[in-house]
């Protein structure tokens, strides 16, 4: 699989990276830490055969990109096991998403997976996952502690792939 994600300022950066390792540090579940996922919004997840092509295309979206301002007011868990960072759906997420899905939809053999096309994404930024009922509510607790709304700005997208991840291909927004 692959995903299309934001990436953040170097200050976003760090508050979002000490939030995942603070409630590694407290459940013993450090998934996102071992896996090397650094902080970001997913756009796009997809499945499609040809590695190269998907870069190809990735790399086309280039002109349609810009930076954005993002701003962080919750905190939200998928149940059962994952903890999360709500970001509020803004024109500038919602324009990204839009338009990323729009450059990828047509490519012969893409399938777009279903939380990610117009009117199912749901914008969040991981902090936790695979984390069983004990640990989310560790997790949960070192959130309520430490949270406070912010606002960072996406300044990077790239293309990944998952399980491992791997990053392939990262561009700078202009």
């Amino acid at each position: 699989m692959y995903l299309i994600s934001l990436y953040f300022d170097e200050s976003t950066n760090r508050k979002i990276q000490l939030y995942m390792e603070q409630i590694a540090r407290k459940t013993g579940n450090a998934a996102m830490i071992d896996g090397q996922v650094p902080p970001h919004i997913t756009l796009s997840a997809f499945d499609m055969a040809e590695e190269e092509k998907a870069i190809s295309c990735f790399k086309k979206m280039e002109q349609d990109l810009e930076n954005g301002q993002i701003f962080w007011c919750s905190v939200g868990i998928f149940l059962p096991h994952t903890i999360y960072l709500a970001p509020v759906l803004n024109v500038y997420l919602q324009k990204m998403s839009e338009t990323v899905f729009t450059k990828i939809r047509y490519l012969e053999g893409v399938r777009v997976q279903s939380r990610y096309q117009p009117f199912s994404w749901f914008p969040h930024t991981t902090l936790g996952k695979r984390l069983n009922q004990a640990e989310m509510r560790e997790a949960f607790a070192v959130m309520q502690n430490q949270f406070a709304p912010f606002t960072g700005e996406a300044v990077e997208i790239g293309l990944a792939r998952t399980n491992p991840y791997r990053d392939l291909c990262k561009i700078k927004l202009k």
